[in-house]
């Protein structure tokens, strides 16, 4: 037996008990909360969806189902109560929207203490009868996941409080196309540079304008996004126009995400992700990182199907030094809920995400300002995630849907094919066009059955051929309206930052009002029903809801430099500058330069952090238009642990063929890989010394051996795996002895790489 269900009393002890003898008053016994009003075969046909009934008659003993109770909160009104009564106190934004999501939250907590106690006390006696298997309740919206035999569901449906009983649905990531062009692997250019000057040991020394000349900007590796490094989805939006005439990139915003997960520290990401410091390297992922679908307390995404990390990257992905400028807001932070698995999840896992975005961690101050949703299923009228939805709205949180694709085997989509939760008149759903502004083929189309009168997709974006983060670098070729959705939810965080005060309608009704209309020979006016209000246009967006009459261009300044170690005097590669109180951060190449452009004027503190050394900062003052150069030294740490790489290939013991999506883990660390289609993988920053590795695959038996790791150094392993079929208890498969030459002394960063001869042991 599993039981989910966990209490949740937000209010006092005293309240909640007042609540439930309310409860207990008003419902003597079980009989007397049975609806009368029909016969027992209508209501069940009224209350239970059809596909419960298809379910049990098709012989399993026990269902899952969602109760959804007949009290729902009226959150909108709350929070309009709650803003009204705030609005004489001199408030901030930050604090208005934070006092009006605990309110929601109170007042969907409350309504569930008073109304769910005797349908679970019921519930907990059929577990213990054996009637019941799981249960979950949820408060953000007034509902119990059961998993029951039909006399208990039945039973159930027929009481007063219950209003609807849905089958348990699974959820889909929206289909998509995968054509990719390849992976690009992540690598730094290096430019020799000429000229030494030393700094006081672990120090800044800041350079006047008059030293500008010995730093010649021709010997420095260029920081700034170049026209070259930004893609194609992020131009035709204007997003680059909204960096570099304004200097907003989403800074202070916070976007979450539901979907399969993500590698959080993919270099496009990593220092995007809340739950990561760039300047100490302290990771946290309380409150920052939540698996609805397996439980597990580390992020990760789907080796076979990295949809979240792709759909993460198009959000606010780019690398610190700019290049591989893939997402929109590449200043806002994430937090991710993974709801769903390579082959999709289930609707009470995506409503515990929905529920977890309210308050990260317990904490209300932690949830998004925006959460996208880039996956979907079926059509018609369907309410079970609408309350979700509905509370995220009233918290001050804007939902963006991606409008759904044509499945596989499913004819082109039709008028009013628009998946659900995409068709609720509160989500805000995108759909796909691509470089030509034409709609994707596959992106479907309205109206909403909920309501035929109003444009539905609400908005357009880019969606066809993008290119983004993936696990093992970035790939292109990826279609869909979950590619497309992705844009709108980095376009509402560059509108956040350039006015924080923006309620959710305010977004949407300006995202919808400043955008190019589309047209086709299908929909000859806009909006319509396949395009929405058109292609969003981020520069308009951003411009009309500026806080002041109009954004001035900003006025910025280049900081540049050079770190170097303070005994040596050589170049500390890979460095970390950040600016604090800014989204602003690189790092340094390989001969220690670094430069960090578009800084406004300031006074700042700056701090430099590398691997295995002590960090260092200072305070530096900023002019508007001005190049800065500010060099450093470096102390060793020499309580520092040393680190080095283990690379190599997993083949199968008879055939020599590559094994891929096969999982290579350092046994008693949190480190793992995945290997590539061609059975490559790489692990960096592996304490140095013995170290034992294991290899799993999918239908091979697990490897495992010992490899010691040499600091600054690659360790080069092939392993070979028996195949399931082929396994002998008295064999075993083998790691073969690792290769130390050639040594390198940097990742291996090309894939794949050249394979090296198996040595047996």
């Amino acid at each position: 037996m599993i039981t989910f269900f966990k209490s949740r009393k937000s209010k006092s002890f005293v309240s909640m008990m007042i609540a439930m003898l309310l409860t207990l008053s008003s419902f003597v016994s079980f009989a007397e909360n049975l609806d009368t009003n029909q016969s027992n075969q209508e209501l069940l046909k009224d209350k239970i969806s059809s596909e419960v009934f298809d379910r049990f008659d098709s012989g399993e003993d026990k269902v899952e189902v969602l109760v959804k109770l007949r009290e729902q909160a009226d959150v909108e009104r709350i929070a309009n109560d709650e803003r009204l009564q705030l609005n004489s106190l001199e408030l901030d934004n930050d604090e208005m929207k934070l006092l009006t999501r605990e309110a929601v939250i109170d007042e969907l907590e409350s309504i569930v203490e008073r109304t769910q106690y005797r349908l679970l006390q019921y519930i907990e006696t059929e577990t213990k009868n054996g009637n019941i298997e799981e249960y979950e309740s949820y408060y953000i919206v007034n509902m119990i996941y059961i998993k029951a035999t039909q006399d208990v569901v039945n039973k159930i449906a027929l009481m007063n409080d219950v209003e609807k009983v849905y089958f348990n649905e699974k959820i889909y990531l929206n289909d998509y196309t995968r054509d990719p062009e390849g992976i690009i692997e992540i690598v730094e250019e290096e430019t020799d540079i000429a000229e030494e000057i030393e700094v006081e040991e672990g120090k800044f020394e800041v350079i006047g304008e008059e030293m500008q000349e010995t730093m010649r900007a021709s010997d420095i590796t260029p920081k700034a996004v170049l026209p070259s490094d930004i893609e194609w989805n992020i131009k035709i939006v204007n997003a680059d126009k909204v960096w570099s005439t304004y200097g907003i990139d989403g800074t202070g915003v916070v976007i979450g995400m539901i979907d399969s997960g993500v590698t959080w520290n993919h270099p496009a990401l990593k220092n995007k992700y809340r739950g990561y410091n760039p300047a100490t390297g302290a990771v946290n992922h309380n409150g920052n990182w939540y698996d609805a679908y397996a439980g597990r307390t580390t992020p990760y995404d789907d080796s076979q199907l990295p949809h979240g990390t792709h759909v993460m990257g198009t959000i606010l992905g780019q690398e610190p030094s700019g290049k591989n400028a893939i997402g929109v807001a590449p200043g806002a932070k994430f937090i991710v809920a993974k709801g769903l698995g390579p082959n999709g999840g289930s609707a009470n896992q995506l409503i515990s995400a929905g529920q977890w975005m309210l308050k990260p961690g317990g904490n209300a101050a932690n949830a998004p300002d925006i959460i996208n949703n880039s996956w979907g299923g079926g059509t018609g009228i369907n309410d079970w995630f609408r309350g979700v939805v509905r509370a995220w709205r009233a918290a001050g949180i804007v939902p963006v849907f991606a409008a759904g694709n044509q499945l596989r085997g499913e004819p082109a989509p039709w008028p009013g094919s628009i998946s659900l939760p995409s068709s609720y008149p509160e989500s805000f759903a995108v759909a796909a066009t691509d470089s030509s502004n034409r709609r994707g083929s596959f992106s479907k189309l309205g109206p909403s059955p909920y309501d035929n009168s109003i444009p539905k997709p609400d908005i357009s974006a880019p969606g066809v051929n993008i290119r983004s983060s993936v696990i093992n670098g970035y790939e292109s070729g990826w279609s869909g309206t979950s590619m497309a959705a992705p844009n709108i939810a980095g376009v509402a965080a560059l509108m956040l930052e350039a006015n924080p005060n923006l309620s959710v309608i305010q977004v949407e009704n300006t995202i919808k009002n400043t955008a190019t209309p589309l047209t086709d020979t299908t929909y000859r006016t806009s909006p319509n029903m396949g395009y929405g209000y058109g292609l969003v246009n981020a520069l308009r967006a951003v411009e009309s809801v500026s806080r002041s009459q109009s954004l001035q261009p900003i006025k910025t300044s280049t900081l540049t430099g050079r770190i170097i170690n303070n005994n040596t005097g050589e170049a500390v590669s890979d460095a970390s500058i950040t600016i604090e109180n800014t989204s602003l951060y690189t790092t340094t190449n390989s001969t220690g330069h670094y430069t960090i452009t578009n800084i406004p004027a300031g006074s700042y503190t700056v701090t430099v952090t590398a691997a295995g050394y002590n960090p260092i900062s200072d305070n530096i003052t900023i002019n508007a238009n001005q190049e800065i150069t500010a060099n450093g030294t470096m102390v060793l740490n020499t309580a520092t642990v040393q680190t080095g790489t283990i690379a190599g290939r997993v083949i199968d013991y008879n055939t020599g063929a590559a094994v891929s999506d096969a999982r290579v883990d350092i046994d008693g660390t949190s480190l793992y890989a995945y290997t590539d289609d061609y059975g490559y993988f790489i692990l960096n920053n592996v304490q140095e010394g013995v170290q034992t590795i294991s290899i799993s695959g999918h239908e091979h038996n697990t490897v495992s051996g010992n490899v010691t790791v040499i600091p600054g150094k690659t360790i080069n392993v092939t392993a070979r795996l028996i195949p399931n079929s082929d396994y002998e208890s008295t064999l075993e498969d083998e790691i073969t002895e690792p290769i130390l030459e050639p040594i390198i002394e940097s990742p291996i960063i090309e894939v794949p790489i050249t394979e090296s001869p198996a040595v047996d042991i």
